[in-house]
């Protein structure tokens, strides 16, 4: 894992272009965050070269370095592969996104389920929330990233902690799998034993979170306070994220 920074400094070091050497320098940036268990203050820009940019760029560097560029633009669109094996995250939340969420849905108290390390309940804790993580922690047996967390993370899964913690005004929920409905159980028990509470997911549509179902059967609000929200959440590459929450 270690050579897949090393391999990008050099590659920036044999292309010297100010494109390529910003966005190596965004990458550098992110997981030194990560690595330091802090936050960016807001979130990355756009990361990787679509067509028409790499192109541009071929021509301007010479087909001599084409390979190297490809080989730079695949580094940079597996930022997110990178940190979830370095540190057991996929997604990036930053300090502008978690205030905005705390001011726009007006909450004070949250409980992230099926947490993870807990990087989103760091996140809404410097926001300044009362933050509760919890996790059924399985997943934390078989990979060494799981003895490293951002967070305190509690043993529950995630029907056990919306029973048990029903006094918070937050639940959130990143990344839920797409191979399974603990997804629609969560919205169950949600609505079960704290409805009263604003339940937010994050993930992509339609895409590599939440099961099929969850897409097809889930209203999701869609008003200033959410778009508001997503303005702060723009995705650094191809996997369109975005924070849903549920009617």
């Amino acid at each position: 894992m270690a050579e897949y920074l090393e391999k990008m400094t050099k590659l920036d070091q044999v292309l010297d272009d100010p494109k390529v050497h910003q966005q190596v320098s965004e990458v550098q940036q992110i997981v030194q965050n990560v690595a330091d268990k802090e936050l960016l203050e807001i979130a990355p820009g756009k990361l990787g070269f679509l067509p028409d940019e790499f192109e541009e760029l071929v021509d301007k560097l010479g087909q001599d370095k084409k390979q190297e560029l490809y080989v730079m633009n695949q580094l940079l669109n597996s930022v997110r592969q990178y940190l979830s094996l370095r540190f057991g995250i996929w997604s990036v939340p930053n300090l502008k996104l978690a205030k905005t969420i705390k001011e726009e849905l007006q909450v004070q108290k949250a409980l992230e389920v099926m947490a993870g390390n807990g990087y989103w309940s760091l996140a809404l804790k410097k926001a300044g929330l009362d933050v509760r993580a919890t996790d059924s922690l399985e997943w934390a047996k078989t990979s060494k990233t799981g003895q490293d967390a951002f967070f305190k993370v509690e043993n529950f899964t995630a029907v056990e902690a919306v029973e048990k913690f029903n006094d918070v005004d937050l639940i959130i929920c990143s990344w839920a799998p797409n191979f399974t409905q603990s997804d629609l159980e969560l919205v169950k028990a949600w609505k079960d034993y704290n409805p009263k509470s604003k339940l937010i997911f994050i993930g992509e549509y339609e895409g590599v979170t939440n099961s099929p179902d969850f897409w097809e059967q889930m209203k999701f609000v869609e008003n200033n306070s959410t778009k508001r929200i997503n303005q702060q959440f723009s995705s650094f590459d191809f996997i369109e994220e975005k924070v849903y929450l549920v009617k």
